[in-house]
């Protein structure tokens, strides 16, 4: 998925490549490591993730007052180079009367942080949608595209595009309201194929009532392409992405064998779409995925799961939750946990999807959030605050001496920063060190960091506790 580079959100390349100038180094090869070592690796893993601190400096670049700016961001956000503008979404606040904390809005600010506007303040009812929790999607046009979980003719939630008119503003028109049986409650952004039909998932409704994936057309028509009925998956929470064979890849919340959630692929025969790939998460290898998947050129899938993995959490004895990649091989894919959450300072319970980024070489980084662990105590609750990390690859600067090394980059201390992020990190080009020094690890300036500024919505905590937005450099 594409949020940031340039507006090419009908490319169905699934991977997010951070560039400086639209066009970046060629990608690496796959990594070459062979099946046994990676089995090794992931074992190792498994048994003594490593973790480093390294912390970024942290500058509150908003303070949500929970008023008419809006409260509790959920959603990543989208960075549009055209402009230099970053655009997000609130799920409160706002102002609207239909709703008791306010029915959200769509900001933008400067790459820099200046300039918070409010764009649009979602009013509810039934002539719009209201509390949208996921990021945007952005045409060729500069139009922007989204969800909201609620409101609309059924107030099962909507479909609603930003049409930008001049001097900043924007008008909005909803494009569908949700009626049930073809889906209801959307939480996650939605795709973009080539021939601008948009794809997306909801929570709940359908046939079997535990969500569908939908495609929505130019022309307005909204049809079902998937409906989940348990064992194929139930209850997605996020959004699919496309790969290079028009294939949509995402995971569910819950469902399949032992009911801890799935990740799927979906293939179009010409005449019906099916699943032609399923994963059952087993709780040792993680549970409960609820971040959209993110792919690389080489068709290595990436996410997280809130919980499950080894060692178990101090709060949560099925685990804090993992950073997972499953990698093709033959006609299928090797699964491999490349780090899982302690619970310590390094963080737990990632909900949000990760971030893929190269450094000028074409080495890898992935960087992310957690929604709980980091600080305790103080303003932040029993299970802490949550923490933005980073996970560095092969060939990196700062790889340790595992396949992948995760550092923590900020921990979340509740009334400055805020806490519990369930968004993930917007990360500008170049990451990682200038140069590669073999004599220090981590070497001096490369321990990934946000070398160029990293952005994060943050959804709670704060000044007033109605979530932040931050910035994060070296």
């Amino acid at each position: 998925m594409l949020r940031t580079a340039s507006r090419l959100n009908g490319s169905r390349s699934g991977y997010l490549l951070i560039l400086s100038e639209g066009v970046g180094p060629t990608p690496p090869a796959r990594n070459p490591m062979s099946k046994a070592l990676r089995l090794l690796w992931t074992i190792v893993l498994i048994l003594a993730a490593v973790s480093y601190v390294f912390s970024s400096t942290e500058t509150t670049l908003h303070n949500f007052t929970g008023g008419t700016d809006g409260a509790a961001p959920l959603g990543d956000l989208l960075y549009d180079p055209s402009t230099g503008l970053v655009y997000g979404t609130t799920n409160k606040g706002g102002g609207a009367s239909n709703c008791p904390r306010g029915c959200g809005t769509v900001f933008s600010l400067h790459s820099d942080g200046s300039g918070y506007t409010v764009i649009y303040r979602f009013a509810g009812g039934v002539n719009d949608g209201a509390n949208p929790q996921a990021g945007l999607t952005m045409d060729s046009s500069g139009n922007l595209y989204g969800t909201t979980y609620s409101g609309g003719a059924h107030n099962l939630g909507t479909i609603f595009k930003l049409t930008p008119i001049g001097g900043g503003l924007f008008s909005e028109t909803v494009l569908h309201s949700f009626s049930g049986a073809d889906g209801s409650h959307p939480l996650a952004r939605l795709a973009f194929d080539t021939a601008g039909n948009l794809y997306g998932t909801t929570l709940s409704g359908g046939a079997h009532g535990r969500g569908v994936v939908f495609k929505f057309q130019p022309s307005g028509l909204e049809s079902i392409i998937y409906s989940f009925a348990g064992p194929d998956g139930s209850h997605p929470r996020a959004g699919v992405v496309f790969d290079a064979n028009d294939n949509l890849w995402g995971t569910t919340s819950i469902g399949g064998g032992p009911n801890l959630g799935v990740l799927f692929r979906l293939t179009f025969n010409g005449t019906i779409w099916s699943e032609t790939f399923l994963h059952s998460f087993a709780d040792t290898d993680g549970a409960n995925p609820y971040a959209e998947l993110t792919l690389d050129a080489a068709g290595d899938v990436f996410g997280t799961t809130k919980s499950g993995g080894s060692p178990a959490c101090t709060f949560a004895p099925t685990g804090c939750g993992v950073v997972f990649e499953f990698q093709p091989s033959g006609n299928g894919f090797t699964e491999n946990t490349i780090y899982a959450f302690t619970g310590g300072l390094d963080g737990a319970a990632p909900i949000a999807d990760l971030t893929l980024a190269l450094d000028i070489a074409g080495n890898y980084y992935l960087y992310g959030t957690a929604s709980e662990a980091g600080v305790v105590g103080g303003t932040c609750p029993a299970k802490g605050c949550g923490t933005a990390f980073e996970l560095c690859g092969i060939g990196s600067s700062c790889q340790g001496s595992l396949t992948w090394t995760e550092y923590t980059l900020f921990d979340f201390v509740g009334r400055i920063g805020g806490k519990t992020p369930a968004a993930g990190m917007l990360a500008f080009s170049p990451v990682g060190a200038d140069s590669d020094s073999p004599n220090h690890f981590p070497p001096t300036g490369g321990h990934g960091k946000c070398t160029s500024g990293c952005m994060a919505p943050v959804s709670s905590g704060g000044a007033s506790g109605n979530g932040t937005i931050d910035g994060f450099t070296n």
